[in-house]
């Protein structure tokens, strides 16, 4: 084998794993409230108890985030799930988190990242209907580094980083310079508020639109 075919040889096999590595690649995000950064509260007091979730993804397109940032069932729908984390104590600092998830699934791309944040009753997973959540926080931001990478970017280009101190959107919850405080869930009473200020909303664009069809 002469030196011309060897070096077609060794162009083919780079190309191909390169290729086969690319194929494979994944969507990589770090995200935390590590030491130095936004600790995590309930209702602006002590820290959240380790054990708590910390989930991360995004809500479908269209879906109005703030308008149903108080209706737990609405956001569940909307929903999509990266991955999930939970609240511990890192450096004897309660209230943090940090985790390094990855998926292949290519929907993230692009998609703005969510941070949904729990304390429940039992310091654990809040359960399929939410009955033992006792607060929550639905935190996100406008920069850059917020979005889903292209799951084919190469390499460190389809992974990002975030941290609790980036947060500038307040979906549900407050925050200051030190603290992202959860917020007690809403009490029923509001839930009927809401639904019934939805209600006339929609009674009164259907009365709009046959005014105008008249």
């Amino acid at each position: 084998m002469n030196m011309q075919t060897k070096l077609f040889y060794a162009v083919v096999v780079l190309a191909l794993t390169q290729a086969l590595g690319h194929a494979q690649s994944a969507i990589n995000l770090d995200y935390q409230a590590g030491a130095s950064q936004r600790d995590v509260v309930f209702n602006g007091g002590a820290p959240v108890g380790d054990g708590n979730y910390v989930r991360v993804g995004f809500f479908s397109a269209g879906f109005n985030v703030a308008a149903n940032a108080a209706n737990l069932s609405a956001l569940n729908g909307a929903w999509n799930q990266f991955g999930f984390t939970t609240i511990s104590t890192i450096f004897g600092q309660p209230g943090r988190f940090a985790a390094q998830q990855s998926s292949f699934d290519p929907k993230f791309e692009s998609q703005k990242i969510c941070l949904w944040i729990f304390r429940t009753i039992n310091n654990g997973a809040p359960t399929a209907n939410f009955d033992n959540v006792l607060g929550y926080g639905v935190f996100s931001s406008n920069l850059g580094n917020w979005l889903f990478p292209l799951q084919n970017a190469v390499p460190p280009g389809n992974g990002t980083s975030i941290n609790s101190s980036e947060v500038n959107q307040l979906y549900f919850g407050s925050a200051d310079s030190s603290h992202l405080s959860l917020a007690p869930v809403p009490e029923p009473s509001t839930y009927a508020l809401l639904a019934l200020g939805a209600l006339l909303m929609a009674r009164r664009r259907m009365f709009k639109k046959r005014s105008a069809v008249n």
